[in-house]
């Protein structure tokens, strides 16, 4: 076992995404989600090596934009990851919520995606931009899961649930955006979460209104669910003037009464002291999970086509 510095993780998780084709924006953001992975579920560096083979066949220009609408964006990311689906996703949905105060991208993704444990990094980015953060994910060759942030400081109020089928919450905004519904001028989230019926927990319709896509996003749907493999991220900026009442309030007690039945929770202090161990001890590695990463990384200084060994090309050793 030997001990990377931070700096060292990243810049090896990003050294592997330059050698495998990325150009350098997208190299550094799909290494601050290996990062994240690291730092908050401890397998960032691991799910890196399981993927290294991956790696030439991901591209981030692979990405298109199928439809958009002043809430609603659609992704078709069917040849590629989580991981790289996800950075556009971010971008997309915080300009939506900044703009009209909800944001909403669903992304269709590889159906043997590996890479949907790092998609808390996405909860993380949009909470990290100060808005409320909702990701919805099938979980490719693992579970179905949803990811809540909340923006705080110093980092953010991050809570996770697997589930064992896509939840509620997922298919019912699935069926808005599958049959275009979204086009309309209501917000997608009303379409989908408002009842009507009488409520007095929270005294205003926003607060009402998030309170459900909180519950229906934590409860599973059954196997019933017709959702489309991939993941949807909701942003929802608290201070914009479409929402009424205490955005940031329901969050925290939606977190507080439901801890036990959340699979993990991560709250700023507990983050705090896991990047100040980072910091001081650094990250504990097998070393020939190391030593494969880092010939791959080193790929990027050294391609195929160039060096001195046998094979290397322009008949150097022919």
């Amino acid at each position: 076992m030997i001990r990377l510095a931070v700096r060292e993780v990243l810049e090896l998780a990003e050294r592997c995404f330059v050698a495998a084709g990325f150009d350098e924006g997208p190299a550094r953001a799909a290494a601050e989600s290996v990062w994240w992975t690291e730092l908050y579920r401890g397998s960032g560096l691991t799910t890196l090596h399981a993927l290294l083979s991956d790696l030439p066949e991901w591209d981030p220009n692979a990405l298109t934009i199928a439809d958009r609408s002043a809430f609603v964006s659609v992704i078709d990311g069917s040849t590629q990851p989580s991981l790289v689906a996800s950075t556009p996703a971010v971008d997309l949905a915080c300009a939506g919520a900044s703009r009209h105060g909800v944001g909403v991208v669903h992304v269709g993704t590889d159906p043997e995606d590996e890479t949907a444990p790092t998609l808390g990094h996405a909860a993380y980015a949009a909470a990290e931009r100060g808005l409320l953060s909702v990701v919805l994910a099938t979980g490719g060759d693992g579970r179905p899961r949803t990811i809540l942030g909340r923006p705080d400081d110093p980092h953010p109020v991050l809570a996770e649930r697997e589930l064992d089928s896509p939840s509620a919450g997922h298919a019912e905004l699935s069926a808005v955006i599958g049959r275009g519904a979204y086009d309309r001028r209501d917000n997608p989230l009303t379409q989908a979460f408002f009842t009507g019926a009488p409520e007095t927990e929270y005294g205003t319709a926003g607060e009402r209104l998030l309170n459900r896509l909180l519950q229906q996003s934590t409860a599973p749907s059954g196997g019933e669910a017709d959702v489309d493999q991939g993941f949807t991220l909701l942003c929802l900026d608290p201070d914009h003037s479409r929402h009424s009442g205490d955005l940031r309030r329901v969050v925290d007690r939606f977190v507080d009464e439901r801890t036990a039945a959340l699979t993990r929770t991560f709250r700023p202090a507990e983050i705090s002291d896991r990047a100040g161990a980072a910091l001081n001890e650094g990250v504990a590695i097998e070393e020939a999970v190391w030593r494969d990463i880092f010939d791959r990384s080193s790929e990027v200084l050294a391609p195929e086509f160039e060096g001195s060994y046998r094979g290397a090309g322009f008949n150097i050793n022919e």
